[in-house]
C-alpha cells in the first residue's frame, strides 16, 4: 500500500524532498516506515537527524503524526497505517 511521508524543517533539507511516497506492506506500522526511510542510502543525512543513536527511535527528535494525530496518542511506533495515510515528521528543537 502507499503511504505519503511529509518532511518538515531540517528533515526536508536532509532528504532534499518535502514529500516521499512509500510502498509498505498492508498493516504496516510507523516503525516499518521509519525503518524503510532509514535504510535508504540516499537518506543517510535524514537518518542521522531523525533517529536517536542509542534506541533508533525517532521520537526524541521528531513529532510524528499520522493523518494529523500524534502517534503517542495512538499506539506509538506500533500505530497501524492504512492506504492513503499521511505521516508527518516535524523536527523537535533541542537546546538551552
Amino acid at each position: 500500500m502507499k503511504v505519503r511521508v511529509k518532511l518538515y524543517g531540517v528533515f526536508r533539507s536532509a532528504a532534499k524532498s518535502s514529500e516521499i511516497v512509500l510502498d509498505v506492506e498492508t498493516n504496516a506500522n510507523i516503525k516499518a516506515v521509519v525503518t524503510q526511510l532509514a535504510s535508504r542510502e540516499d537518506f543517510q543525512n535524514l537518518r542521522q537527524l531523525l533517529l536517536d543513536n542509542s534506541t533508533s527511535d525517532p521520537r526524541p527528535n521528531a513529532l510524528v503524526l499520522v493523518s494529523g494525530r500524534e502517534i503517542n496518542t495512538l499506539r506509538g511506533l506500533d500505530t497501524l497505517l492504512h492506504e492513503g495515510d499521511d505521516v508527518a515528521m516535524l523536527p523537535i528543537a533541542h537546546g538551552g
